[in-house]
């Protein structure tokens, strides 16, 4: 699965500097080209991970993956987003990706449920986490200015989200014996949004998004939060460093499974990033 999103995220950034050379460059900030932004770097993320699969019988409580399993609650991984100018002026095609994996284990004080299984009290149980965004969207600016741009934004955050358990445990009142069980949501996930870019200074810009989701179907209830903060200082005219703020939430509130079961999710990562950024 990471080859795979490694792959479409290479895919889309490919894609993007295609449709580059359709708009006729600008200079923003008195400086910086517009045609196509790309920032690339690393992010330093502490998050928080409530989780909880309820079987058939109703059993399931919240657990707190960090604070249970000993799942590291900061990482530090690699992230990439960047815009693509696709008209002479207001429209543009956003990207985006990050991938977070992370596990941990420990020997556990009581009996934990995990829908149909029930981990032992004493035992060592092991557990991961994993979620992985893809996001793409066109963006049409309502002010287009100078030094002062706002808009609007309609795309898609792909979300591959996966967490399990592994040690021993008893299957619905059973024998004890090694389980591991893994449940995973990979889904594309709607969001609009609203964005600043604002040129502060000759090739200092402040940019900032605000994107949100949320949905109640049959068998999901949940919704997504995403905003970010962005500071850049081009120190010449294709190439400068910035220093950003992302978060993420992801809530759900009831999700069911194939097999019946029914799960909760409470996902926060927010994360302080240091970025090369490449102007066109």
């Amino acid at each position: 699965m990471k080859v795979q999103n490694a792959a479409i995220a290479s895919l889309a950034v490919a894609v993007a500097i295609a449709l580059a050379p359709i708009a006729r460059a600008e200079e923003f900030a008195n400086k910086i080209p517009d045609r196509f932004w790309l920032d690339i770097g690393g992010s330093i993320n502490e998050l928080t991970t409530n989780v909880s699969i309820s079987g058939p019988n109703g059993a399931g409580a919240t657990i707190n993956f960090e604070e249970i399993f000993d799942l590291p609650g900061s990482k530090t991984t690699f992230a990439a987003q960047g815009t693509v100018r696709i008209s002479e002026k207001r429209r543009w095609m956003d990207f985006g990706y990050v991938d977070i994996t992370r596990s941990g284990g420990r020997q556990i004080e009581e009996n934990i449920h995990w829908g149909d299984y029930e981990y032992q009290a004493g035992g060592i149980v092991n557990a991961h986490f994993n979620t992985a965004f893809i996001y793409g969207a066109f963006r049409y600016d309502f002010l287009h200015e100078e030094k002062i741009r706002i808009s609007g934004s309609a795309g898609l955050s792909w979300v591959d989200l996966g967490a399990g358990l592994d040690g021993q445990a008893s299957l619905n009142g059973g024998p004890v014996s090694t389980y591991g069980v893994d449940e995973s949501i990979a889904a594309p996930v709607p969001l609009i949004g609203l964005n600043l870019d604002w040129a502060l200074a000759k090739g200092l810009v402040l940019r900032s998004y605000n994107r949100v989701f949320r949905i109640a179907v049959s068998d999901i209830d949940g919704g997504m939060y995403q905003n970010g903060l962005h500071l850049n200082w081009y120190f010449i005219k294709n190439l400068g460093i910035g220093l950003g703020f992302d978060r993420t939430e992801l809530k759900i509130n009831e999700y069911t499974t194939s097999e019946g079961d029914v799960g909760k999710f409470d996902y926060v990562v927010s994360g302080i990033g240091l970025y090369a950024t490449l102007a066109f």
